[in-house]
């Protein structure tokens, strides 16, 4: 299994997904990172991954943003640029 999430938008994730057949509701937005849980056929989608700074990295940036992304995931959010 891997976790696909998006460094930029709620909006590319759910594109992605949508690309990749995967529903938008299949997201899992329990934690600060809002991602797919890939596994199956849809590990080769995956990619390479990123290393544990990177991760870290996101993570943080989600949770100091996430009071601005919209959840109906339009991408649609306050605080400025977009990461």
């Amino acid at each position: 299994m891997c976790h696909v999430y998006s460094d930029r938008s709620l909006a590319e994730l759910i594109t992605w997904g949508r690309e990749h057949g995967l529903k938008s509701e299949w997201i899992d937005r329990r934690n600060a990172l809002p991602h797919f849980d890939a596994f199956g056929d849809h590990l080769e989608r995956c990619g390479p991954g990123v290393g544990r700074a990177e991760l870290v990295g996101d993570l943080r940036w989600w949770r100091e943003h996430r009071d601005g992304i919209d959840p109906t995931g339009t991408g649609a959010y306050s605080g400025g640029n977009s990461r």
